[in-house]
């Protein structure tokens, strides 16, 4: 896969996570339903650049080969974060809120937590290994 389809993934699979989130803990009306959206791309889109930056480090070649030898395995880190951020309530990475407006106890996957798990179900895809090819190291 070409590096412009992976970020193009990495950025859709962030913009939905993203908004699958907001959608769950977070409605304040019409405002909402119009900045949500552009906000999750801009959350997505940093994400996806830092991942791309974080990945430069796979370039070395030891850590390549290995990544590369990995394959589509790599997945799994998606899914594992993703599995992380679902069931965070029976893992124990919730934090207690207050809800400003209501005032009642609201809980949520802790910020770090969440932080982590968001940029780890991002890194695979954007830095998917590819097929490996002869002299595939002279690449970058």
């Amino acid at each position: 896969m070409k590096t412009p389809t992976k970020l193009f993934c990495g950025f859709v699979l962030g913009w939905l996570i993203y908004m699958f989130l907001m959608a769950a803990t977070v409605y304040d009306g019409v405002p909402s339903l119009i900045f949500q959206p552009l906000i999750a791309a801009v959350f997505s889109g940093f994400f996806v650049a830092a991942a791309l930056v974080v990945g430069l480090v796979l370039r070395a070649p030891k850590i390549r080969e290995a990544w590369s030898s990995a394959g589509r395995w790599v997945l799994l880190i998606t899914v594992a974060a993703l599995s992380v951020m679902i069931f965070s309530a029976q893992l124990g990475l919730e934090t207690e809120y207050v809800d400003p407006d209501t005032s009642d106890d609201v809980k949520a996957i802790s910020p770090t937590a969440a932080l982590i798990c968001y940029f780890l179900a991002v890194f695979p895809i954007v830095n998917l290994p590819g097929k490996k090819k002869p002299n595939d190291w002279l690449q970058a």
